[in-house]
């Protein structure tokens, strides 16, 4: 019935639009996204940005010839993307027959978990022919769809979640203004949890700041607000304001970041508590603003909603100005960092590498030294510049640099079927090393999961324990 139903939406649209809706899209894309909605071959992924990072070289193993890209926006970061095409052989019933693939990010890791073991509606993109106005269908023009309704929401088949589902803990963890409850035993039992990859985090500071000894210690008495101003950290360093540019909870990078900067959720009684927005008068809860123009003798904390928007905070730390973002319900705000000048510390996973640029505002910094890590983004090797550990891929696939979240590909008891073939089959895709070497954000800082079905180059040698990320690191020789 509501396949019906979005059908005869799909034509109320393209008839009220005529011409303007298809302008872009050819017929034969048109049948494509047609087919495919009119039985049902639909798969709607959320959660975490890790596989939309190699969501084009996924698709291009999935489908045949050129797949059609859609998108809920035409700038570089997308809160939806999708895919529609002919799905290639290996991938069950669907084999041979039109298919879309629709992957959110919007809100992070945390939808990746809650409303797939839940089976919670939640906001998609529609895609239709109604989709061609705007836009070629390519992965760098995408035609450009609208989200659905409220009352066409839609629960996830499956999810992303940058670490594993168990980790999602109330309050710390879980998303909302009003922190949504932690999945209970039986919710969890809904989902096969399987680690996709493994991706390494950094310690981003800004430029501003020279290189100093820097260690999980001092990180950690930063991010739990133990220490609010630079002095305290190093005494070479001025007294000015610790800005930390971290994430919303429910996000899985603030997750990475509380597991080893806090011990949560590990920990049942002793874990370090994360300082949030309220650390310092910044934050303005009515007017949804955070405004740091001057020193104030103390730590501050901006919260971002996506990994976009804390290389902008770490950016305007830096030159000054305001940027838009979002708070925990998705809210708009803005953050007015005055005439800039401000010295920051930020929540990033290594796939912002290629923004740690060596003349940039900000830089990964190293840990257990002084020292930075940087990357032009082009065939030149990473840079390293100092002492300590550095997140190289190197170090990551050794052990050496245990900074790090192991993707998790969540699938629900209730996806079953077709559909679950297909997953079955992208997560074989998203498990593979050679996909992995051949992403830009990914090539230097991910790898895959010993004792998976991949061995060889890019394949991490060192696990958790039982895959346990609570558990210590092992090193495979």
């Amino acid at each position: 019935m509501q396949v019906k139903k979005i059908v005869s939406l799909c034509a109320i649209a393209c008839a009220a639009m005529a011409g303007q809706a298809h302008a872009a899209m050819t017929p034969a894309e048109t049948a494509i996204v047609n087919d495919a909605v009119a039985n049902g071959r639909v798969i709607f992924i959320s959660g975490a940005s890790a596989t939309q990072k190699g969501f084009t070289g996924i698709i291009n193993s999935m489908f045949t010839g050129t797949a059609i890209r859609f998108a809920n926006t035409t700038a570089a970061s997308k809160d939806f993307e999708a895919v529609a095409g002919v799905l290639a052989a290996g991938a069950g019933a669907w084999s041979g027959k039109n298919v879309i693939i629709i992957d959110r990010v919007k809100g992070g890791s945390v939808f990746g978990v809650d409303p797939v073991a839940r089976n919670t509606a939640i906001e998609s993109l529609k895609v239709t022919s109604a989709c061609g106005a705007t836009g070629s269908g390519t992965a760098a023009s995408p035609y450009v769809c609208a989200t659905t309704p409220v009352a066409e929401y839609v629960a996830p088949d499956a999810g992303v979640s940058d670490v594993a589902p168990v980790l999602f803990k109330s309050s710390i963890n879980t998303e909302g203004e009003i922190a949504a409850p932690s999945l209970n035993a039986a919710e969890l039992a809904e989902l096969t949890a399987t680690p996709i990859y493994g991706l390494a985090f950094g310690v981003p500071l800004t430029s501003n700041l020279p290189l100093f000894n820097l260690n999980k210690a001092a990180v950690s008495a930063i991010m739990t607000g133990n220490v609010g101003t630079w002095d305290a950290v190093d005494s070479s360093l001025p007294a000015d304001d610790i800005v930390v540019c971290r994430r919303v909870p429910g996000s899985g990078t603030q997750a990475v970041d509380n597991l080893y900067f806090g011990n949560f959720p590990c920990s049942a009684s002793e874990y370090n508590v994360p300082a949030d927005r309220d650390a310092s008068g910044a934050w303005d809860p009515v007017a949804r603003t955070y405004t740091h123009t001057a020193n104030t003798g103390g730590l501050v904390v901006i919260e971002n909603s996506t990994s976009g928007d804390v290389r902008n905070c770490l950016d305007k730390a830096v030159t000054g100005g305001t940027f838009a973002g979002k708070d925990r319900d998705g809210n708009p705000v803005t953050v007015d960092f005055g005439a800039g000048g401000h010295k920051a510390i930020g929540v990033l996973s290594m796939d912002s590498l290629k923004d740690s640029k060596t003349t940039g505002n900000w830089q990964f910094r190293s840990l257990d030294g002084a020292g930075k890590i940087s990357w032009d983004n082009t065939a030149n090797p990473v840079a390293t510049t100092g002492t300590g550990k550095f997140p190289t891929l190197a170090s990551y696939v050794d052990g050496t640099w245990d900074l790090q979240g192991w993707i998790s590909f969540n699938v629900p008891s209730r996806t079953v079927g077709a559909k679950k073939a297909v997953l079955d089959k992208f997560l074989l895709q998203a498990q593979n090393p050679a996909i992995l070497a051949g992403i830009t954000d990914l090539k230097n800082v991910a790898a895959a999961i010993p004792g998976g079905a991949y061995s060889g180059a890019q394949v991490l040698r060192a696990a958790y324990a039982n895959n346990n990320q609570c558990a210590p690191l092992n090193r495979n020789f």
